[in-house]
């Protein structure tokens, strides 16, 4: 094994006898280590985009829902709280009420999505960071305040500094609209604390509150819609969403953010490996390239070959020659992709090399990620030793074994 890893080796690297056969073969190694790059790359910025997603996501989205498995709602007195905060992973959790509201400012309305919890629950969050104005305090002493989305002081025309308090309309629990008409509705004002901006998507749609304002308005003491629980990052979602499950028992249906958002996270994750799939077919056909090397290797090396059978060597042994020759073109530039990829991730991730505009960040997204290299460079190697081993086997047949002495002295 040792012998025909060194002979390759030596026909791969050796500086004596530069021609175009060495030359091939490096086209090859470089066309290979260009699409080994363009997986890198890919994976790596479809992970950037994964991984924002999920910061957006949590900085709104909680990490573990409980929601009643029939009806809309949950009492509080119906559950133990204080065993779920006790909870090992737990850092807070809160009751929640999320429900339809009118908002008014000035002339403006709008209809948005009201939604409230404890106000020092907000401290878990991510949503401090995205404060474009004000603060996200739900609380000013005693005062209610609301942090409202950006897509809805848009629509509702508020300038740089609100001049004047929201109002808020919610249907009130008995009566008609035909009957009662502006009366059906409770109406509530509301100072704003401060505007944030996560995506259009939260943005024009969510205006958050604390607990005793929404329970007030929508007249709903003890009757929330939702339970969040905020976790530690490092914790196991999953297992601990189903020790909450074991607890609360089948009344209640608990799930992670990821499964709350399944479709949004699976789509991703179908793009990376679509992706993937679609370079793959690419890596395939430029390792093929490595035929043409060791095509011409092989007819190269007669001499080298006849001397090796001359000394006793088999057929299985001049195979493995140029079945590693061909492999190390594979690893060298599988080896000099990655790491090229690894640097351009890097560069990016530093200094921002590609922008976005109109985008909530300024700068593409991307993320390395050692499971991805990984996978990146196993599925290198195992085609290229795939499309090595067969072409070797037919070549071999074809120009070795019917070599001769008199093929020799004509060389």
């Amino acid at each position: 094994m040792k012998l025909p890893f060194y002979i390759a080796r030596r026909y791969l690297f050796s500086k004596k006898n530069r021609n175009v056969v060495n030359l091939i073969s490096g086209i090859s190694a470089f066309v290979i280590g260009l699409v080994t790059l363009s997986m890198v790359v890919v994976l790596s910025a479809i992970n950037g985009i994964e991984d924002l997603i999920d910061s957006l996501y949590t900085s709104f989205d909680s990490e573990i829902y409980i929601y009643p498995t029939e009806g809309r709602s949950i009492a509080t007195d119906s559950l133990n709280l204080e065993e779920l905060l006790n909870l090992e992973g737990v850092l807070a959790l809160s009751p929640v009420i999320e429900d339809a509201v009118l908002i008014e400012y000035g002339d403006q309305r709008q209809i948005a999505k009201l939604k409230a919890f404890y106000p020092d629950f907000i401290n878990y969050s991510g949503i401090d960071t995205m404060i474009v104005w004000g603060e996200s305090k739900l609380k000013n002493k005693n005062a209610s305040r609301a942090l409202l989305g950006y897509g809805l002081k848009y629509y509702l025309g508020i300038p740089g500094d609100p001049v004047y308090a929201l109002k808020l309309y919610a249907p009130t629990r008995g009566r008609s609209i035909k009957k009662y008409k502006e009366k059906a509705f409770e109406k509530i004002p509301i100072d704003i604390g401060g505007i944030y901006s996560i995506s259009v998507e939260f943005d024009s749609k969510y205006i958050i509150t604390p607990l005793d304002f929404a329970e007030k308005l929508f007249d709903r003491e003890n009757d929330y819609t939702q339970i969040e629980i905020r976790t530690h990052q490092d914790i196991d979602r999953k297992e601990l969403a189903q020790t909450i499950e074991s607890i609360v028992g089948k009344q209640y249906h608990v799930v992670t953010r990821e499964q709350k958002n399944e479709l949004i996270f699976q789509t991703t994750q179908s793009e990376k490996w679509a992706s993937f799939a679609i370079i793959t077919f690419v890596m395939l056909i430029a390792v093929f390239n490595v035929i043409a090397s060791l095509t011409m290797l092989i007819l190269e090396k007669r001499k080298d070959i006849f001397s090796l059978q001359a000394m006793g060597a088999e057929a299985s042994m001049i195979r493995k020659i140029f079945f590693f020759e061909g492999v190390l073109i594979n690893v060298f530039g599988a080896i000099s992709g990655i790491i090229l990829g690894i640097i351009l991730v890097i560069l990016q991730q530093a200094f921002h090399l590609i922008p976005l505009e109109g985008s909530i960040i300024d700068y593409y997204p991307v993320a390395l990620k050692i499971g991805d290299l990984g996978i990146i460079l196993i599925t290198v190697v195992i085609m290229g030793a795939i499309s090595t081993y067969i072409p070797v086997m037919y070549l071999s047949r074809k120009y070795l074994m019917n070599m001769n002495a008199e093929e020799y002295k004509k060389d």
